[in-house]
């Protein structure tokens, strides 16, 4: 008499698939894919400060639990770790990613050429500083940089939270943008702090 196969012991092959899946990618993405929540909040206000509208778009993160106003009439771009606002003129573009690992702000640092759309960045020294409305001690640094063509400007700021989530805001001006372009994204930095 012929039965089937023996029964098998220990966990399925889609249980230790999904285990894998999993795996890869809380440890493989870092912070940014798994914990990042953004999500923009028309109508609420920032509180204990004024707004001339009297509503603002927040902007805000899980990990780190920050948030900050984006740039008013700008464009929001959602893609894979960073999230972008480009002004209306196109002339300035504004982005931010995070992070958890030791040495990954590099990585991102370098990646945001491509994410801004820059090339021939020439850095300043760095700096610490502080940023956001909270007072976040950060790492800041700026410098030229082509931008829809020679002359553009680029600033940075890898900013301490706190915790071991840390966020990277960085932003760039053409040589052919305006005070309220760079007026706007300094607004939108003033405006970080703890949710």
């Amino acid at each position: 008499m012929m039965g089937g196969p023996p029964p098998k012991s220990g966990p399925s092959m889609a249980v230790i698939a999904i285990i894998a899946i999993v795996a890869v990618v809380v440890l493989g993405f870092g912070g940014c894919m798994t914990c990042m929540c953004l999500g923009a909040r028309a109508g609420s206000s920032a509180s204990g400060g004024s707004s001339s509208s009297g509503s603002s778009n927040w902007i805000t993160a899980e990990h780190p639990y920050v948030k900050f106003i984006a740039p008013p009439g700008w464009a929001k771009t959602l893609n894979g770790d960073w999230g972008t606002f480009r002004s209306p003129d196109g002339a300035a573009v504004f982005a931010f990613t995070t992070f958890t690992q030791p040495g990954e702000s590099t990585v991102r640092l370098g990646q945001a050429a491509g994410v801004l759309g820059v090339t021939d960045v020439d850095w300043r020294t760095p700096k610490y500083d502080t940023v956001g409305r909270d007072g976040f001690a950060a790492r800041t640094g700026d410098g030229s940089c082509n931008f829809r063509g020679p002359g553009g400007y680029i600033w940075y700021a890898t900013v301490n939270t706190g915790t071991s989530d840390q966020i990277l805001l960085i932003y760039t001006v053409s040589s052919r943008g305006t005070a309220d372009d760079k007026a706007a994204v300094v607004a939108a930095i003033k405006s970080l702090q703890r949710r």
